[in-house]
């Protein structure tokens, strides 16, 4: 659970179309091809795009690129000293769709923004920030936002300061019915909600509070009928679940176990806690046999993944080291662009 821990960090801190085809070459850095951008045509027409949140030279915009010629164009320039942790984006043809956004305003000048988001929506074309979802009381947060399958609801994660206890916090992944306003409880100590395409299930991250280990688990959307599909002994940290689109997969990031506890520390009861962006890989589950398989080996930062909308059988996914596409299988990894992008990824048409 590599975001949840700089998380808690912070808490504790504050506390105190089609087209004609195009040929694109690629080269080969170690295991993973590496493509190079391909000269625009005038009888090539961009059939999708990219959103991310690219972080350059120290400030963050929320970007789409065009997937053909990779030409970025900022839809939400973050100011200085704000912070925008997270988004999905509910795509509507025309680009009349909609993102939800975990974000943090920039606070008054002389002020540390230690990240407290709120949920705020905002027109995939771009515009004004339009807060949806803020704060009662001093310390709470609201993260992980994810339209529901058919974008009547939104699911979401829920932080919420422990009365009476200090340094003490409840986690909660709830979900927000946009017509009515209601809020329902969905699972406790839970993040990375995530609805599968024909919105029957639910899968997300069950976080243990006291020694921050965490199982990939799924339910029903209401959050009944939960199961654990993959356990605390399995990695050492899992997290970005994501289904297929025949439903049958959830592919998720991990992070293999690191070594055996020594004696000394089984005696104590240490815990391996999962630390913030560790190194890892991507994974897939069979949701019928429960069979595990491991799809990448680049050891890379902040993975978030989506499939290509168009049905064509295409993962893409986000990385502080740039974005990459491979097959369904894992096969025919290619990093498609340089750069640091954290935490989100829209695959749209």
């Amino acid at each position: 659970m590599r975001r949840v821990l700089a998380l808690l960090l912070t808490l504790l801190l504050t506390s105190c179309g089609t087209s004609a085809t195009t040929a694109v070459a690629t080269q080969t850095v170690g295991s993973t091809a590496v493509a190079s951008t391909p000269v625009p045509s005038p009888t090539t027409i961009p059939t999708s795009s990219f959103y991310a949140i690219e972080l350059s030279a120290g400030q963050q915009a929320l970007v789409a690129i065009d997937h053909i010629f990779a030409v970025r164009h900022t839809i939400f320039q973050v100011p200085t000293n704000g912070w925008l942790a997270s988004f999905d984006l509910w795509p509507v043809a025309g680009s009349g769709g909609r993102f939800v956004a975990a974000y943090a305003p920039p606070p008054p000048p002389g002020e540390i923004n230690f990240g407290f988001t709120s949920l705020y929506l905002l027109p995939q074309d771009g515009g004004e920030m339009e807060l949806l979802l803020g704060p009662q009381v001093d310390g709470e947060l609201f993260f992980n936002p994810v339209w529901s399958a058919d974008g009547q609801s939104i699911y979401f994660s829920h932080v919420t300061p422990r009365e009476g206890e200090a340094y003490a916090f409840d986690t909660s992944l709830e979900r927000l019915h946009l017509a009515s306003g209601q809020i329902d409880l969905i699972a406790t100590d839970a993040i990375w909600p995530q609805l599968s395409p024909d919105g029957t299930m639910l899968a997300y991250v069950h976080v243990e509070p006291a020694t921050l280990a965490n199982s990939l688990m799924m339910a029903d959307p209401d959050g009944g009928n939960a199961r654990e599909l993959v356990g605390v002994e399995m990695f050492t940290a899992v997290d970005a679940p994501v289904f297929s689109p025949d439903n049958h997969m959830i592919y998720f990031s991990a992070v293999e176990p690191v070594a055996a506890r020594s004696w000394w520390d089984r005696l104590w009861g240490v815990q391996v806690a999962a630390a913030h962006n560790l190194p890892s890989d991507w994974y897939r589950i069979s949701i019928v046999s429960g069979d595990v398989e491991r799809l990448t080996e680049i050891n890379a930062v902040g993975l978030y993944g989506r499939f290509a909308p168009t049905g064509e059988p295409i993962f893409a996914f986000a990385s502080q080291g740039g974005i990459y596409e491979m097959a369904a299988d894992g096969s025919d990894v290619i990093k498609w662009l340089e750069g640091a992008f954290t935490d989100s990824l829209a695959w749209a048409p």
